[in-house]
């Protein structure tokens, strides 16, 4: 039982899908928590808390594995029908040859040219040569289909046996990481139990925090929603937009102030600050502890998509895996289609201050 109850504590943390239901009042006197601790009390919590995390990506990439690996049972079970038809198929081409030979050999080489001479006109003579041309390209029709047909087989066994070696190695991969996320587990328990008194104090630190993660969750979910809806509706300063035009197209300047002086425009877009500064944007939320960096990619011509490649939590390391999740509940993305209408954004940088975006014009 002493083993059994700190598990389930972790499980239950590591679940991520604590639904917060305290309310305002209580997340903050969370957060207030989480701020006043001692630099003792977090060196231990910002070990625990990668633990965590660590813990959390296993769990992800299992799943990840999990769903692969029955993606992949689905196509071996179409695969398997499907050489089961064309086995089939291929057993009755192979029927009707043989019924089709058999009528060459009841009817002899001798048949074919007295069936021709025996014809008592030219009409009669010119259908029996057409009954007998019909026949032999039956019989090259059927052989044509019977290769085809086995040589179907072989490609699709092929494929089913690449299949099943990708699946095998699935199981495999999903073995490992299973041994490991127990591994992982078994060490946190470990220093849990080192904690001795402190331990249950630092459980609960844990799910404060696991409550600060969703609330996150959602304030970047809203963040974007509220973004591109400024965008969407025709709010953007576009004469703050420094435009000149070059050989590749027509460069687009965007000062950061410009960012930032919009989320400040609107009570109902949380607060997040961004930064440029060169080859990275800074997405930071002083007030909740959290900061993060990383860098645009272009998505279909017209939308620009934060990619997160390193972050913290009060000052805590966040994992790439546990980034990647904070947008689970959608990318935090930049649509430039209102602005820039069926042009194509061909290319985008992160300079000190300002971003620059290079836009290729379509003009039919």
């Amino acid at each position: 039982m002493k083993k059994v109850l700190p598990l389930l504590i972790i499980i239950l943390l590591l679940t991520s899908s604590v639904i917060i239901g305290e309310g305002e009042d209580e997340i903050s006197q969370i957060q207030e928590i989480l701020m006043s601790i001692t630099e003792e009390e977090k060196e231990i919590l910002e070990h625990l808390f990668i633990q965590t995390q660590e813990i959390q990506e296993m769990e992800r990439e299992a799943a990840k594995i999990d769903d692969e690996i029955y993606s992949l049972e689905m196509d071996i079970a179409t695969i398997d029908y499907g050489i089961k038809k064309e086995e089939e198929n291929y057993q009755r081409n192979l029927e009707a040859l043989k019924a089709v030979l058999q009528t060459y050999q009841r009817m002899g080489p001798g048949s074919y040219l007295e069936i021709i001479l025996t014809a008592d006109s030219l009409t009669s003579l010119i259908r029996r040569i057409n009954v007998l041309r019909d026949l032999t390209k039956n019989t090259d029709e059927l052989l044509a289909k019977i290769e085809m047909s086995r040589e179907r087989l072989i490609s699709e066994r092929n494929n089913l046996d690449e299949k099943v070696k990708l699946l095998e190695e699935k199981r495999r991969i999903l073995e490992e990481n299973l041994q490991k996320k127990q591994e992982l587990v078994r060490e946190q328990e470990e220093y849990l139990a080192s904690l001795q008194s402190d331990r249950e104090l630092y459980l609960e630190r844990l799910e404060y925090i696991s409550l600060m993660m969703e609330e996150i969750k959602g304030i970047l979910k809203e963040f974007t929603y509220g973004f591109n809806r400024i965008i969407t509706e025709g709010n953007f300063p576009e004469d703050n937009i420094k435009l000149s035009l070059t050989l590749r197209g027509v460069k687009g300047t965007i000062d950061e102030k410009v960012f930032n002086d919009i989320v400040n425009a609107y009570e109902w877009i949380p607060r997040i600050e961004i930064k440029f500064s060169q080859g990275e944007i800074q997405l930071n939320a002083p007030d909740k502890g959290l900061g993060m960096s990383g860098y645009f990619e272009i998505e279909d011509g017209q939308t620009l998509k934060f990619v997160p490649e390193k972050g913290s939590f009060l000052d805590m390391p966040l994992g790439k895996g546990t980034l990647d999740s904070l947008f689970e509940e959608g990318d935090f993305t930049l649509n430039f289609e209102p602005l820039i209408g069926k042009n194509i954004v061909r290319e985008v940088n992160i300079l000190d201050g300002y971003l620059e975006v290079l836009v290729t014009l379509r003009l039919f």
